[in-house]
């Protein structure tokens, strides 16, 4: 089942998914706060650097999807920020640092993202004695 195929159409996935948010969480960014239900942001450029991070993971996504083999460091690296920001979303759970209604606007996004997360490691074990000059 497990094939570099798969693995590529998963990358570009993902990266798609972080386009499509980026996108429309900036054409969206300066009513967000209306459709969450929560008070407007102080500082609204916040949100538009996380929106670039956000596009910057899909860039990345796309090249590891167009190179798997050769950017599994790429992809690994990946892994760890979907990890991270699952990881940051929990501890502001446990906190409870963030509004109800901002958490439960972020919660699928952060699901999938962890989603991703494991794929990402599941590639990197599944890759792990493949030579890179090869996707046989």
């Amino acid at each position: 089942m497990e094939s570099y195929k798969l693995y590529k159409a998963l990358f570009f996935a993902g990266s798609g998914w972080n386009f499509a948010i980026a996108g429309s969480l900036f054409v969206l960014t300066p009513w967000l706060h209306t459709i969450i239900g929560v008070e407007p942001p102080r500082y609204p450029i916040f949100i538009q650097f996380n929106l670039m991070s956000i596009f910057f993971f899909g860039c990345l996504q796309w090249m590891v999807a167009r190179d798997p083999l050769n950017l599994r460091s790429v992809a690994r690296l990946l892994m760890w920020a979907k990890f991270t920001m699952v990881g940051i979303f929990v501890f502001s759970l446990l906190t409870q640092a963030s509004p109800k209604a901002l958490a439960v606007f972020l919660l699928p996004g952060i699901a999938i993202d962890g989603g991703f997360g494991l794929i990402f490691w599941r590639f990197l074990v599944f890759s792990r004695s493949k030579p890179s000059y090869t996707m046989a």
